[in-house]
C-alpha cells in the first residue's frame, strides 16, 4: 500500500468518522472503499472510465443543489396512506 495524505472538509471529516463507526471499520478502509466504488470497477479491479465518475459526481452535485433548494415546510408530515388513495383514484396504483 502506498500513504497519502489529503485535506478534506470539516463536513467530509465528521461524515467519515460517523460511517466508519457505524460500519465498524476504520476511516481508511471506509475511504479506500470509496475510492474502490469510484475508481474501479468492483468485479474485475480494472479502472472505471472516466466519463462515469464524473457522471456521478455530476450527479451527487446536481442532488446537493436541488436538495438545498427544494425544502418541505416544517409541518410537512409524510401520510403514506393518503399518498396510496391519491394513486388509486389517479389509476396509477401499481399491484406488487
Amino acid at each position: 500500500m502506498v500513504r497519502k495524505q489529503l485535506y478534506i472538509s470539516e463536513e467530509h471529516e465528521r461524515v467519515l468518522k460517523e460511517r466508519a463507526r457505524e460500519m465498524r471499520i476504520s476511516e481508511a478502509e471506509l475511504v479506500r472503499r470509496l475510492l474502490d466504488r469510484l475508481l474501479l470497477d468492483g468485479d474485475s479491479g480494472s479502472a472505471v472510465p472516466l466519463g462515469r465518475a464524473e457522471a456521478v459526481r455530476d450527479f451527487l452535485e446536481g442532488v446537493d443543489r436541488i436538495s438545498g433548494s427544494h425544502k418541505l415546510p416544517e409541518s410537512y408530515r409524510f401520510d403514506r396512506e393518503e399518498l396510496y388513495e391519491e394513486e388509486r383514484s389517479s389509476g396509477h396504483h401499481r399491484d406488487a
